[in-house]
């Protein structure tokens, strides 16, 4: 039976993922209207299948952060990782939209630390750029049963 753990808390669980709002205040995903791109259906799809409810497609939190079984960790709307994507040592994933914001990857990991004290419009632009128009769905492979259907 799958729980949700405490950040720091180490519990077995099958799922890779789960919501922890045990711990944390709960942060509806609210994108500006005059930042979201057209592909705004497949990021709410993947972000509520992340971090919300996935039984109803409900609200997503854009501060959820979960600790996996390997202790890595993953954190805001699309819960991105801190071992392979936020990682201040392997800036593959951030210097692109850094560079977009007119900054380095050093400067981006300093003002944004994790995902979850990431505003939600940057988040979005890194959904963007991993997602890379449905080349980078594999991303979210461990959650596409949820979001599959939407996103086509």
């Amino acid at each position: 039976m799958k729980r949700c753990m405490k950040v720091g808390e180490v519990v077995s669980f099958t799922e890779r993922r789960c919501r922890n709002d045990a711990t944390r205040n709960h942060a509806t995903l609210a994108l500006p209207a005059g930042q979201v791109h057209s592909s705004n259906a497949r990021a709410v799809a993947v972000a509520m299948c992340e971090s919300g409810d996935t039984a109803t497609l409900g609200s997503g939190d854009w501060r959820a952060i979960n600790v996996n079984i390997d202790g890595t960790i993953d954190a805001g709307a699309w819960q991105f990782t801190n071992h392979y994507v936020w990682n201040p040592d392997n800036l593959w994933a951030i210097e692109p939209v850094a560079q977009s914001l007119h900054m380095t990857g050093a400067e981006f990991m300093r003002r944004y630390p994790t995902p979850d004290l990431t505003p939600p419009y940057i988040q979005y632009y890194v959904f963007l750029h991993l997602w890379d128009n449905g080349a980078g769905a594999w991303h979210w492979s461990a959650s596409k049963h949820c979001w599959g259907e939407v996103v086509r």
